[in-house]
């Protein structure tokens, strides 16, 4: 068969009239100007024509193309199935149009491919039937397909990767249209199980019959975003307080298609919330001066809203003026300030003050307020700031601030918690007004900055242990210290004394802090489980193992292990304790296969272990292995100044969860409340306080002193009887004091005043446990 006839040359039956010359003109210049490659087939497939755009596209000539089987321009893993594919065509010709959906390919000369689109038109030429073939480069198009393929892929990867978030699609009705693994595990439905239904089953019942689904979705449409926070509930039924932002998405066109809706569960930050207000409220009901409210309240404000700087501003209507105190900074290295006068028309605390709304500064320097009114934060560095009013009972008693020496470090948000803690700390303000004045204020604040830095670092680290007695705030320091190593800690004291609290603070303080806090009481499991519960054990370890069992050690893997009471530790299972802490590795009981383990262990105990050592009752090697840094959990009768501030926290506690209002605790009873020397310590007084709570019937707190009175008389030979094992506790934490003091016992550095003792108990205790001076000299 001979060449085909170009283009123009085809037969179409159509009288050669000037409009027909002009179209096959215009039809012979699109052939040599196309973007697409064009080439024209015969029955056999072999190439008859080409354009300039196929030369370009294929890389080849066209004397080379045609006369050549079509084949050379496909890519060799798909040529041996191209044959068939163009007989089947032949047989069977139709036009297929361009963007068929094929996955087609061109074959370079040099070998290389790209992606292609192919229009096929078959035509009949006085040569016979022919094929023309349209044929269009896609890579830019693949490529830009891709490109959105793989952003989507990545899109979708983040969102299902974010389990700490629920983040989800609603249709303009409210219906879940997808659901990621976050809101699977904050609200404990599977995607088979909620999508499809209506969102407005994570609303409370309240909600749900006040319409607040619809109307938040209502204000959502209006506004374009809605962020609040509230109760919702999870598949089970229970609540979390949850912070919700609810978008609003919309087409091309402007029209509503959807809601995309991100939930976060901030349990946890709001009962922190309310822990802080509880212990605001604590600090209301105990009768202490100024400085201590200032200093607590400062503590407790850092939680909620983290700053660097505090001050408190009262109006004085004497001079017209905020005189404004620092309250404490976090850097102890920060230079305090003494009193600043605040001009009330000039400065961002009197338009706190006057407005009686909170300010918010994201730069101080750019504040539209004199330089010299913010003088005091700026000299210290302070790049932001918060302004809120103190109100108590409709009266404006000046402004709380808080700084920082970032830039934009409070929002609204901020504002609104730190109003809240206003009001409790005008309340606090106002009392103390009438009992000191502003000038005694001021003098003992200047007088204590340091001694305030410091208990606001103490209450700020160590919120679930209360007191402020030296003898705890010394063994506080010995956590600080210990708590950033890995090192073991054994902790030593009564029954009763906090020391699992004491072991919760080294844990939150550690860089484990994040992980488990694995708790394990050895001597309320019996011996013969105890194993198991260490270790674990596989299925069918031993009779009754009915199914494989994680030991605490496993699970405290990269966190913390606390074991209490390990005294009572059988003694076989020491060696395999100690192994597992040496070698960081452990074996389930019925398995083969190591199991590595990285745990930080910290042990208590009530007894006397070097004497179970001595005696055999205890390994040597663990023991010396648990003793890296010992710590000593004072008793409550050396915790004396503690003691009122226990009660109030301990009546505040029970007589909130009991629905009760105890407004008084009567001076006779916190007197004799102090005195007892509270065998049972820490446990005994909150127990004994519970039952007061209990047997109180109006605003003052009732107490059966009685009790007290029946047990006073020779409580100390009663101590000394029941716990025989505790005095060479005592002797060795009283002998480091006074190691550490360089034998002085009183002043100001002296073992005394580590222990929080006075000179003469300690010389007491020291003669009463037979202590010489060679032994710490």
């Amino acid at each position: 068969m001979g060449p085909i006839d170009k283009p123009h040359q085809l037969t179409t039956g159509v009288p050669p009239v000037a409009p027909v010359r002009f179209a096959r003109a215009t039809i012979e210049r699109l052939f040599e100007f196309s973007p697409d490659a064009i080439l024209i087939t015969d029955s056999q497939g072999i190439i008859r024509d080409v354009n300039p755009r196929a030369e370009e596209m294929f890389a080849y000539p066209a004397p080379e193309l045609v006369g050549s089987p079509v084949e050379m321009l496909v890519p060799q893993r798909f040529r041996g199935g191209h044959p068939r594919h163009r007989e089947n065509y032949d047989a069977h010709p139709r036009a297929r149009q361009m963007g068929a959906a094929l996955n087609l390919f061109g074959r370079r000369k040099d070998g290389t491919e790209f992606p292609v689109d192919i229009m096929l038109k078959p035509v009949e030429t006085e040569a016979g039937p022919a094929v023309v073939s349209f044929i269009r480069d896609t890579s830019d198009q693949r490529a830009a397909q891709d490109a959105l393929r793989q952003n989507d892929l990545r899109l979708r990867a983040i969102v299902e990767s974010v389990d700490e978030y629920a983040i989800y699609l609603l249709d303009r009705d409210g219906h879940i249209l997808t659901w990621n693994p976050g809101a699977e595990r904050i609200k404990g439905y599977t995607p088979e199980e909620i999508i499809g239904l209506h969102f407005s089953r994570f609303f409370t019942q309240e909600d749900r019959e006040i319409g607040h689904p619809a109307d938040l979705l209502r204000r959502a449409a209006e506004q374009g975003r809605v962020e609040e926070e509230g109760w919702r509930l999870r598949k089970d039924g229970t609540r979390f307080w949850a912070n919700i932002v609810l978008t609003a998405i919309h087409d091309a066109t402007g029209e509503l298609t959807g809601y995309s809706k991100v939930t976060r569960d901030v349990t946890e930050s709001r009962r922190a919330q309310e822990t802080v207000m509880l212990e605001l409220s604590n600090l209301l009901l105990a009768n202490v001066d100024i400085r201590k409210l200032l200093s607590a309240f400062s503590a407790s404000i850092r939680q909620l809203v983290p700053h660097d700087v505090a001050t408190l501003a009262l109006f004085d209507e004497i001079s017209g003026k905020l005189r404004a105190q620092f309250l404490a900074a976090r850097d102890e290295e920060v230079p305090q300030q003494g009193e600043v006068l605040l001009d009330p028309e000039l400065s961002p605390a009197g338009k706190a003050f006057r407005t009686r709304q909170p300010i918010v500064a994201e730069l101080l320097e750019a504040a539209p307020f004199p330089a010299e009114t913010m003088a005091h934060h700026t000299r210290l560095g302070m790049r932001s700031a918060l302004w809120v009013p103190l109100i108590h009972r409709e009266r404006t008693l000046g402004t709380l601030t808080v700084s920082s020496s970032r830039e934009g470090a409070f929002t609204l948000r901020d504002a609104e918690a730190l109003g809240e803690i206003a009001g409790q700390v005008a309340m606090a303000v106002n009392n103390a007004l009438a009992f000191r004045q502003i000038a005694e204020l001021r003098d003992r604040l200047n007088q204590e900055k340091q001694y305030l830095q410091d208990e606001i670092n103490l209450e700020h680290s160590f919120e679930d242990i209360v007191g402020e007695s030296t003898g705890l705030r010394n063994v506080l320091r010995q956590i600080e210290t210990v708590a950033p190593t890995d090192a073991t800690v054994l902790i030593q004291g009564e029954t009763g004394s906090g020391k699992e609290l004491l072991a919760r603070a080294i844990h939150r303080l550690s860089p484990r802090a994040e992980r488990t806090f694995i708790k394990l009481n050895c001597a309320a499991i019996p011996a013969g489980l105890i194993e198991s519960e260490l270790f674990g054990h596989e299925k069918g370890a031993f009779t009754g193992a009915i199914a494989r069992k994680i030991g605490r050690l496993e699970l405290a893997h990269e966190g913390t292990l606390f074991l209490d009471e390990i005294g009572e530790l059988p003694l076989d299972l020491q060696p395999k304790l100690l192994r597992a802490l040496q070698e960081r590795e452990i074996e389930r009981l019925g398995g083969t296969r190591p199991i590595p383990v990285n745990v930080r262990l910290i042990a208590a105990t009530n007894r006397d272990l070097t004497k179970m050592v001595a005696e055999k009752q205890f390994r040597s090697d663990l023991y010396y292995r648990l003793k890296v840094f010992p710590v000593f959990a004072p008793p409550l009768r050396e915790r004396v100044s503690d003691i009122p501030i226990l009660v109030r926290h301990f009546v505040a506690r029970h007589s909130r969860r009991m629905g009760k209002t105890i407004e008084t605790i009567p001076e006779s009873v916190m007197e004799a409340l102090t005195h007892w020397k509270w065998p049972g310590n820490i446990r005994e007084l909150e127990n004994f306080l519970e039952r007061a709570v209990i047997l109180t019937r109006g605003p003052v707190l009732y107490v059966p002193l009685a009790e007290l009175e029946e047990m006073e008389e020779d409580a100390d030979e009663a101590e000394a009887a029941t716990n025989p094992t505790l005095q060479a506790a005592e002797r060795e934490h009283i002998l480091r004091a006074l190691r550490e003091a360089g034998g002085m016992v009183g002043g100001a550095t002296g073992a005394a005043a580590r222990l929080g003792l006075k000179r003469t108990t300690l010389n007491s205790k020291i003669k009463k446990l037979g202590i010489s001076r060679s032994e710490y000299m």
